[in-house]
């Protein structure tokens, strides 16, 4: 059997979709806890009406998406783990998708799909990452952090699985992490084996609402002082065999905190994460970039990122 975790705060509007989509699975064997983080919408009442034996609530005070999480994991009644953001939700297949990965990759410390993003338009278009589309449906990726580093972070929280064992050892998710917390976790568990993956997209993530006028309100500014990144150079310390991707890996997260400062104007922030990126891997193009976009003016910089965003189909 999987359990299928679910916080829920505030989204009433979506919650009976992501429900539905579990409802439907070909795969029947399943329990669903949705975990009420103090919703102050009818969203936990919408779950209480379903009368379906396998789904249950539980209601917290508001903590946080991370200890929802950890709580409904400690719930659960077997031993593999799937997550599902409240406003995300899963192809009829997923669980059966799965499945396949747990059965052919029973040693792999992690298990994910590919995924759609879905835009404004409602159109579900499957999220590309040109070096792993090339490689088998499904396969074992023995370096994550290159992994990531080359192709973008291929993995998101509604598209995994976990045995609950390896996630109870692990700690959960870190709790008080504005950001981040599911990159962290990802990493710590690619610190101890490998992560299996397929091809096949059966998970959809729901993309914000980051036209050109609303970006800035959509993005969370980066946490300061920056534990993930801090807890990431810790790993450094641990015996793992892939150091030097790990160096690159971290290299990353701070380029993704630079562009996130220099979308929120604030230059010196932006950098600092740049010279972090340096100092954990060499100069790229895009840090020189960075640094000339922080030097326009605001409109300009945002236009420009924006017609990045839109041809890579991420706007």
């Amino acid at each position: 059997m999987i359990t299928v975790v679910v916080p829920l705060y505030n989204k009433a509007s979506t919650i009976e979709r992501a429900i539905n989509s579990v409802l439907v699975q070909t795969v029947e064997n399943w329990e669903l806890i949705v975990v009420d983080d103090g919703s102050e919408d009818q969203g936990a009442e919408l779950v209480s009406r379903y009368n379906d034996k396998r789904i249950r609530l539980i209601r917290q005070k508001n903590s946080g998406v991370a200890t929802a999480r950890n709580v409904g994991a400690k719930a659960a009644n077997s031993s593999v783990l799937a997550f599902l953001d409240a406003d995300d939700y899963w192809a009829t297949t997923h669980l059966e998708n799965l499945e396949k990965l747990i059965t052919e990759y029973p040693e792999a410390v992690l298990y994910g799909s590919a995924y759609f993003g879905v835009g404004e338009d409602g159109v579900a278009r499957k999220i590309k990452f040109s070096g792993i589309d090339e490689l088998p449906i499904r396969l074992l990726i023995t370096d994550y952090f290159m992994t990531v580093v080359e192709n973008g972070y291929f993995l998101f929280t509604s598209s995994v699985a976990i045995k609950k064992e390896i996630f109870e050892d692990l700690g959960g998710f870190p709790v008080g992490v504005k950001s981040g917390e599911d990159t962290l976790t990802w990493a710590r568990l690619a610190c101890q084996g490998d992560v299996a993956y397929t091809k096949v997209a059966t998970s959809y993530y729901m993309l914000p609402n980051v036209s050109l006028g609303e970006r800035k309100n959509f993005l969370r500014r980066p946490q300061i002082p920056d534990y993930v990144g801090s807890e990431l150079i810790k790993l450094l310390d641990s015996s793992i065999k892939n150091k030097m991707s790990l160096q690159k890996y971290i290299a990353y997260w701070h380029r993704i905190r630079a562009m996130i400062f220099l979308e929120l104007n604030e230059r010196a922030n932006g950098y600092f994460e740049i010279w972090k990126a340096i100092s954990h891997d060499h100069v790229k193009l895009k840090d020189i970039l960075c640094c000339i976009l922080l030097l326009l003016p605001l409109n300009i910089r945002a236009y420009f990122l924006f017609n990045i965003r839109k041809m890579r189909g991420r706007a």
